[in-house]
């Protein structure tokens, strides 16, 4: 019967749970072929690993193994409504200990991703409108947007001369608010420059003056160790949100893990089926968490992922994984530094790469972002991202997009013309990629960089989008929807 723990034997662990060496799980996906606008068919490079993660084969193989026995969980009598509650609760635990989630004053709330948990610790909080949040310019949008019209939102500055965060800036800035500050909301690690922040420094200097931290650490528990240490710690992280799209399992899942104290009081962020003991026609008794803040039949299949994601993750060992990304981000930025025009976001140094992770953001003298990111993958084979990766403000800070030209740029898109949105490329590495993987990167800027590219590319006005005109993607071959006729027998 399928088990969390039957991971281990998939990846060849010893008994004592431990893998032998450094090794990479295979990954789905992440090296098959694809076209060429030259009609050439090549290994894909599969570098936007910031965005999403493919799935590791084990996870896949669990979740099969998994799903003949899939019942929903809870009060359900049958053999298969008891296992699953078993593993999913089992899911749980592994989560709340991956992150060193106290084991009696914390709890997990499972929720679909990164967006979704820090939209729900939003809600819960009862913010008023004379207090403050402070976040950061470095914030994905999920980590901003849920914020405001709650209660004055208010952002650290970065350094300007590394665009790292300012703590003598977020300092200066709880003490001028005299106690009105209610949390301070920070990312573990920025998905446009890499940057891994001091989280525990930061936690400090919120509890001393009384206020409470949230980490998004969608981009960085994948890459680094999470240890929210002891309530009485005062570096004690309160609450760790991330989602396990970015931990090679992307099947609809991720989690907060933070204090039970705060949601015994907090409302529920949706309301339903599982989150009552009582219900009357003139009032509600509501059911203890974490059960209040999980409406309805959650995603069991996706928790199951997450929990034999995270166990493959802690076989390979995360300081295992943080070595391996450092020296091909090493060997990254080295060859950028050789590419006339090539401009690197953020810190840049390849030979300091303590708190930095792999994910490169850069753009190219006179080459639209977009044109850059699309002669990759039509030419080379490189799938990498472009645009704000959902960090509007740091980009146009980085950037130096003044406010007229910003609102010069609202006035276009407003009429469906996004050729001009401001952006940059990112190249994010993941634990399968390889030194060869970052040549061809760099052999294909290159190339860029001296405006030798093989299509005629064609700009989309309303998507900003560049093709080569004559040629598209053909998916005649790839997975299809089922028809809905019986199979064969």
């Amino acid at each position: 019967m399928a088990s969390v723990q039957d991971v281990d034997q998939q990846l060849g662990c010893s008994e004592e749970g431990q893998a032998p060496e450094f090794f990479v799980p295979e990954v789905l996906g992440a090296d098959h072929r694809v076209p060429l606008l030259s009609g050439a068919w090549v290994r894909q490079i599969f570098l936007d690993n910031a965005a999403s993660t493919k799935p590791f084969r084990a996870v896949s193989t669990f979740l099969r193994d998994m799903e003949g026995y899939y019942s929903n969980i809870h009060r359900g009598t049958g053999f298969d409504s008891n296992f699953c509650t078993q593993r999913y609760e089992e899911a749980r635990e592994i989560v709340k200990r991956f992150v060193g989630g106290d084991p009696e004053r914390d709890i997990v709330i499972p929720v679909r991703n990164s967006t979704e948990g820090l939209n729900l610790l939003a809600t819960s909080f009862d913010l008023q409108p004379e207090q403050i949040v402070l976040t950061t310019l470095l914030e994905h949008h999920s980590n901003d947007l849920p914020w405001r019209g709650k209660a004055a939102v208010r952002y650290v500055h970065l350094r300007p001369e590394d665009a790292r965060l300012d703590l003598a800036d977020l300092e200066a800035q709880l003490q001028a608010a005299q106690g009105r500050v209610r949390l301070v909301a920070v990312t573990g690690a920025s998905n446009i420059t890499g940057e891994v922040l001091p989280v525990h420094r930061v936690a400090e200097l919120a509890h001393r003056h009384g206020a409470q931290v949230v980490i998004d650490a969608a981009q960085l528990a994948p890459h680094r160790s999470i240890d929210m240490r002891p309530h009485e710690d005062p570096g004690h992280l309160d609450f760790v949100v991330f989602s396990a799209h970015k931990m090679n399992s992307p099947y609809g899942e991720g989690a907060i893990v933070g204090r039970r104290d705060h949601f015994a009081e907090a409302v529920p962020y949706l309301q339903g089926g599982g989150t009552v003991y009582s219900v009357s026609l003139d009032h509600v008794v509501w059911a203890d968490p974490p059960d209040r803040q999980e409406a309805g039949t959650p995603n069991v299949l996706g928790l199951f992922a997450l929990g034999a994601a995270i166990r493959i993750y802690e076989r390979i060992g995360l300081d295992r994984v943080a070595a391996h990304e450092a020296e091909l981000t090493r060997c990254l930025l080295r060859g950028m530094h050789q590419i006339p025009g090539l401009a690197i976001f953020g810190r840049s140094d390849p030979e300091e790469l303590d708190d930095r992770l792999g994910v490169v953001t850069f753009i190219v003298e006179d080459v639209p972002h977009q044109l850059a990111a699309a002669v990759l993958s039509y030419e080379h084979g490189i799938a990498v991202r472009s645009g704000c990766f959902c960090a509007h403000p740091l980009i146009k800070h980085l950037l130096g997009v003044s406010r007229e030209e910003e609102s010069s740029l609202e006035q276009k898109i407003r009429q469906g013309d996004r050729r001009f949105i401001p952006g940059a490329v990112r190249a994010s590495i993941g634990l399968h990629n390889t030194a060869e993987d970052v040549e061809r990167l760099l052999v294909a800027l290159r190339e860029i960089a001296a405006r030798r590219w093989q299509g005629d590319y064609a700009q989309d006005v309303e998507t900003g989008e560049f093709h080569p005109r004559g040629f598209r993607f053909d998916f005649r071959n790839c997975p299809a929807f089922p028809d809905g006729r019986p199979a064969r027998r």
